[in-house]
């Protein structure tokens, strides 16, 4: 009898561990369901609400009377005070002036008789948007004969971008910012000639943009080495399909890589088939020392670390943690403490950046004021990491901040060097924005040509230049180039003196 009710209870022990091991199951496809539904249809922000109460429950494990290391922090407040004044329209647009004026019939005293006379006007300045139009260039090439031989021929010449062809700088320039920077496909553009009675294919469109990429890749020469000699590079990828490429299935994905200079303003898009590692280093072979900042790719392990410094993103600790309490129905927890602590970190790093501290500055201030309180949160979580299971959300957001301590911390060596990788990252998201809308490249050549013009078309971007007129500027010099020099004059085009106020990567 006492072996029987032994057995029972071997039995119910069993039957309990596996209940217990498909509830966490369950639990673990419906947080997989959760966070699903809120990558495809919810806000991609991840915004942190902070619970005012500081209450914890034991639902990741332990987080029952957990205090926060210690920061004080200043907070000021701003009263909005109504709409305010209207921000002025550029100077640099143009003015049509309409005249509004009373009949004629009312420019009489109705008292007197007089004329009335003009006295001043009010002026107020409307905003007026026309469709895009197309104009006609009509080149008349004068010729010139000798009036006595009649042998001596002289007709007038152009030096075009594309020979051949119809395409003017202005053209080109428009397909560039309206697929590569507005994201539109072009078949759009290709609806939007019909309308105005133009034929123009969509692939001629593409056989133009190829063919002027081509042309583009001095200067593209020229940025890329601005960014390998810069001492501070990021780097990043995202994937992209491409349907007709040799050996290769159209469902595969292939990458776009995105290499950049947050101090310059410069980024660029290289394609490639493969995301791993060794491409990576190919991208960065001909770097000249300093730092390279990138997530926890575990390609760049093989990196040279006696050339250069391998820095991490802090945005992607910070996103563990925001999983673990998403997933936990942002409860308070192990997860919220450790989201408020990184917050507090990019608290700090905007503070710099309000204050407009040089590197140097910023050096000192982080050496006072971030570096003590990121080792706090390291030791915290070192204490937490025996305590929570390694595969639950939390747990993995902890191993996490201590494996990738190292690289996390590496923004301390160097005021120039920032906390996370979010500049690169906002680079890819524009690119995705248009990737949304054309789904895919059609093939290499196209994906090639697209790294380029999005290069240009986003360096333009982010110093501020309007993406259209510098590319028809470079398309009406471009052809005359012919010197190392020439071409870096033309890469200079993209760049603003000083640094733009648009480059900050904290965010």
């Amino acid at each position: 009898m006492l072996t029987e009710v032994i057995e029972l209870k071997k039995e119910n022990l069993t039957l309990k561990s596996k209940v217990d091991f498909y509830e966490q199951e369950i639990m673990a496809l419906k947080n997989i369901i959760k966070m699903f539904n809120k990558e495809k249809f919810g806000s991609k922000s991840e915004v942190f609400e902070e619970n005012p109460q500081l209450i914890f429950n034991e639902i990741e494990v332990e987080g029952k009377n957990e205090q926060l290391p210690i920061l004080q922090e200043t907070i000021s407040y701003t009263r909005k005070k109504g709409r305010g004044k209207k921000k002025p329209f550029p100077e640099g647009l143009p003015r049509e002036d309409v005249i509004i004026d009373i009949p004629e019939s009312e420019k009489i005293c109705p008292y007197d008789g007089a004329t009335l006379k003009l006295i001043g006007e009010d002026i107020v300045e409307k905003l007026k948007t026309v469709p895009a139009q197309s104009i006609i260039i009509v080149e008349r090439k004068q010729k010139y004969v000798c009036p006595s031989c009649e042998s001596h021929l002289v007709q007038g010449k152009t030096n075009p971008i594309l020979p051949k062809t119809i395409a003017t700088p202005e053209i080109l320039s428009f397909l560039i910012f309206s697929k590569f920077f507005q994201g539109l496909p072009l078949y759009r553009l290709e609806e939007l000639y019909k309308l105005q009675g133009v034929n123009l294919s969509r692939g001629t469109m593409a056989r133009w943009l190829i063919q002027v990429s081509e042309k583009l890749i001095p200067v593209w020469n020229v940025l890329e080495e601005r960014v390998l000699d810069s001492g501070y590079l990021a780097i990043d990828a995202t994937k992209l399909q491409v349907l007709k490429e040799k050996g290769r299935e159209p469902q595969k994905d292939s990458f776009m890589w995105v290499r950049g200079s947050p101090e310059q303003g410069i980024v660029l898009f290289d394609y490639n088939v493969s995301g791993g590692g060794h491409v990576a280093r190919n991208l960065i072979a001909g770097f000249k020392g300093g730092a390279v900042q990138a997530d926890a790719h575990r390609g760049y392990r093989a990196l040279d670390k006696k050339e250069l410094s391998l820095l991490g993103c802090m945005m992607h600790a910070r996103r563990r943690f925001y999983t673990a309490w998403v997933k936990g129905n942002k409860k308070s927890g192990l997860s919220e403490i450790g989201l408020k602590m990184i917050k507090r970190l990019y608290s700090l790093e905007r503070a710099y950046i309000a204050q407009k501290l040089t590197p140097e500055q910023r050096y000192g201030a982080r050496l006072k004021e971030v570096k003590p309180y990121l080792e706090k949160i390291k030791k915290w979580c070192i204490k937490k990491k025996p305590k929570v299971l390694e595969s639950s959300d939390v747990g993995i957001a902890i191993n996490y901040f201590v494996n990738e301590y190292e690289e996390l911390s590496g923004f301390l060596k160097n005021g120039r060097y920032e906390i996370d990788n979010g500049w690169v990252e906002r680079m890819i998201r524009k690119f995705a924005i248009g990737r949304n809308n054309w789904m895919f490249s059609d093939t290499v050549e196209g994906a090639h040509a697209s790294s380029i013009l999005y290069s240009f078309a986003l360096t333009a971007k982010i110093n501020g230049k309007d993406p259209f007129k510098i590319m028809t500027e470079i398309f009406k010099k471009l052809p005359y180039a012919t010197t190392i020099e020439d071409y870096e004059k033309l890469a200079d085009l993209f760049m603003l003196e000083g640094t733009p106020t648009d480059k900050s990567i904290v965010g």
